[in-house]
């Protein structure tokens, strides 16, 4: 199995790949796809351009077993839904694909683009947090009534990790150390490129 991991990655920290790795270890997933996104429906104006943010996940990823970039969203441009990236890939694998989210964006999955096309096309793994497995659970129930358990979707309490690409670029513009919060080439790229100041 394929998992699609998408999000900005502006920047790709330590909390996104630690998350990564814990999934390969619980599944038994052949491969870990990156699909950072042109620009997120839900979100601001990404501050690194879309070149910078697949470099920093190219530097953050080089020599990792099983872990991928698929540049399908960036290569696509415009606002990324994941419903058009769903029916894209699902021609393409012949199967529906599977998506890493958090809980959070989970609840929010009636705000997205054609909700009930895109949970007819995708399936997804759903990163438990905060211990809201159980609000998930009553959320699909309600929603998505048709959709099974482990078979449409599957919850997973895994490590949570409390770094945000928001914070790290708020301590950038602070002049504040970034170390420990992304991989060392990812913050040598930044502060060469001087993103985020």
């Amino acid at each position: 199995m394929k998992v699609f991991f998408g999000g900005s990655f502006d920047p790709v920290h330590l909390g996104h790949l630690l998350i990564a790795r814990d999934l390969l270890e619980e599944l038994s997933i052949e491969e870990l796809v990156f699909l950072p996104a042109y620009q997120s429906p839900l979100k601001e104006p990404h501050r690194a351009s879309p070149e910078d943010r697949l470099e920093m996940l190219k530097l953050a990823i080089k020599g990792m077993e099983k872990f991928s970039i698929s540049t399908l969203e960036l290569n696509r441009k415009g606002v990324s839904y994941t419903v058009d990236t769903a029916k894209q890939l699902f021609q393409e694998l012949k199967e529906r694909p599977t998506f890493l989210i958090g809980a959070d964006s989970a609840l929010t999955l009636h705000l997205w683009k054609d909700p009930d096309e895109l949970v007819k096309l995708a399936k997804f793994i759903i990163i438990d947090r905060a211990s809201k497995g159980k609000e998930v659970k009553t959320y699909f129930k309600e929603r998505f009534p048709q959709l099974k358990e482990d078979e449409d979707y599957l919850i997973l309490s895994i490590r949570r990790i409390d770094i945000s690409s928001t914070e790290i670029r708020q301590r950038i513009k602070e002049g504040k150390s970034i170390k420990w919060l992304v991989p060392q080439d990812v913050e040598e790229y930044i502060l060469s490129r001087g993103l985020y100041r």
